[in-house]
């Protein structure tokens, strides 16, 4: 059963409106079932994925546990990765405050939802909540390198 913290906390939530003059953004997807994955790229086509698992262990605090990491560049067509440069387990474990409200992005005229975190996550403090309605395992630009790619077939 997810608590009322871990329900305002799952979607998508994306650094860009707070990114104004940055070269890279970074995203934030907190899936229902305690699994996520951070985003990080760059304009230079860099792309970076960090898988974890997710929890609260207590109102107002995050925990990401850090699985596996996968860094190459983006594909031509935009849709996951064209290359790929490292791959591997990984264990890093973020722990922060968090709080969730009304901030006004630089350059904005309207305030937007936004997750503040108190350490940062692929470079970002402050992420959007992204419109996107539905976000699954699919939507993991790295979901199609190993371990979770479908098995090869023969």
């Amino acid at each position: 059963m997810m608590s009322e913290d871990d329900e305002r906390l799952t979607g998508r939530w994306c650094s860009a409106p707070f990114d104004v003059g940055a070269m890279e953004t970074s995203e934030l997807v907190l899936l229902a079932g305690g699994r996520g994955w951070s985003r990080f790229e760059s304009i230079s086509g860099e792309l970076s994925i960090g898988r974890f698992t997710w929890c609260c262990p207590s109102p107002g605090r995050l925990e990401l546990r850090y699985t596996w990491r996968v860094d190459g560049q983006w594909a031509s067509d935009g849709d996951g990765f064209g290359a790929v440069d490292h791959s591997g387990p990984d264990d890093e474990v973020i722990r922060t405050g968090y709080r969730i409200g009304p901030e006004q992005p630089p350059l904005s005229q309207t305030p937007v939802t936004t997750l503040q975190l108190g350490t940062a996550v692929e470079f970002a403090h402050a992420f959007a909540r992204s419109s996107s309605t539905t976000v699954t395992t699919a939507d993991d630009p790295s979901s199609a390198v190993v371990p979770y790619a479908p098995p090869a077939r023969s």
